[in-house]
Protein backbone atom coordinates (compact mmCIF):
# COMPACT_ATOMS: atom_id res chain seq x y z
CA UNK A 1 0.00 0.00 0.00
CA UNK A 2 1.18 3.39 -0.72
CA UNK A 3 0.60 6.73 0.86
CA UNK A 4 0.02 7.62 4.38
CA UNK A 5 -2.57 5.56 6.18
CA UNK A 6 -4.49 8.28 8.39
CA UNK A 7 -7.23 6.76 11.13
CA UNK A 8 -10.00 8.85 12.40
CA UNK A 9 -12.37 7.51 14.32
CA UNK A 10 -16.12 7.95 13.84
CA UNK A 11 -16.59 10.65 16.35
CA UNK A 12 -14.01 13.14 15.42
CA UNK A 13 -14.99 12.97 11.97
CA UNK A 14 -18.52 14.24 13.42
CA UNK A 15 -16.80 17.01 15.34
CA UNK A 16 -14.65 18.14 12.81
CA UNK A 17 -17.80 18.63 10.22
CA UNK A 18 -19.64 20.17 12.90
CA UNK A 19 -17.04 22.47 13.81
CA UNK A 20 -16.53 23.37 9.86
CA UNK A 21 -20.18 23.63 9.42
CA UNK A 22 -20.36 26.30 12.37
CA UNK A 23 -17.66 28.28 11.29
CA UNK A 24 -19.13 28.08 7.85
CA UNK A 25 -23.06 29.38 9.18
CA UNK A 26 -20.98 32.17 11.20
CA UNK A 27 -18.99 33.06 8.39
CA UNK A 28 -22.63 33.73 6.33
CA UNK A 29 -23.83 35.60 9.46
CA UNK A 30 -21.06 37.90 9.51
CA UNK A 31 -21.08 38.83 5.87
CA UNK A 32 -24.98 39.24 5.81
CA UNK A 33 -24.31 42.41 9.04
CA UNK A 34 -21.80 43.75 6.88
CA UNK A 35 -24.23 43.99 3.82
CA UNK A 36 -27.00 45.27 5.91
CA UNK A 37 -24.71 48.04 7.54
CA UNK A 38 -23.29 48.71 3.67
CA UNK A 39 -26.57 49.04 2.64
CA UNK A 40 -28.96 50.89 5.59
CA UNK A 41 -25.81 51.58 7.99
CA UNK A 42 -24.93 55.28 6.51
CA UNK A 43 -28.27 56.21 5.56
CA UNK A 44 -29.99 55.65 8.26
CA UNK A 45 -27.79 57.62 10.30
CA UNK A 46 -28.16 60.49 7.95
CA UNK A 47 -31.57 60.57 8.00
CA UNK A 48 -31.53 60.22 11.53
CA UNK A 49 -29.48 64.03 11.35
CA UNK A 50 -31.58 65.29 8.80
CA UNK A 51 -35.32 64.51 10.24
CA UNK A 52 -33.57 66.02 13.53
CA UNK A 53 -32.51 69.30 11.77
CA UNK A 54 -35.89 69.39 10.06
CA UNK A 55 -38.12 69.10 13.36
CA UNK A 56 -35.81 71.99 14.96
CA UNK A 57 -36.17 73.99 12.36
CA UNK A 58 -39.82 73.54 12.29
CA UNK A 59 -40.04 74.33 16.30
CA UNK A 60 -37.92 77.73 15.68
CA UNK A 61 -40.15 78.83 12.81
CA UNK A 62 -43.23 78.02 14.41
CA UNK A 63 -42.58 80.27 17.13
CA UNK A 64 -42.10 82.73 14.86
CA UNK A 65 -44.72 82.28 12.12
CA UNK A 66 -47.42 81.45 14.86
CA UNK A 67 -49.62 84.11 13.18
CA UNK A 68 -49.53 82.83 9.55
CA UNK A 69 -51.62 81.10 7.53
CA UNK A 70 -50.29 77.20 6.78
CA UNK A 71 -51.75 76.90 3.16
CA UNK A 72 -50.64 78.79 0.44
CA UNK A 73 -52.82 81.70 -1.24
CA UNK A 74 -54.19 79.98 -4.56
CA UNK A 75 -53.41 82.92 -7.22
CA UNK A 76 -56.27 85.62 -8.41
CA UNK A 77 -55.33 84.75 -12.58
CA UNK A 78 -54.59 81.45 -12.47
CA UNK A 79 -55.48 80.53 -15.84
CA UNK A 80 -53.32 82.92 -16.88
CA UNK A 81 -50.04 81.53 -15.47
CA UNK A 82 -51.08 78.25 -16.89
CA UNK A 83 -51.76 78.39 -20.45
CA UNK A 84 -49.79 81.30 -21.35
CA UNK A 85 -52.31 84.01 -22.43
CA UNK A 86 -52.52 87.13 -21.28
Amino acid sequence: MSGLAIHIDPGEAAVSLSMFLAFCILGCDFLLYVLFQWTYGEKHKNHARRAAARREKRRSLSAKQADQPPVLRFPEHAIRHRTGYY
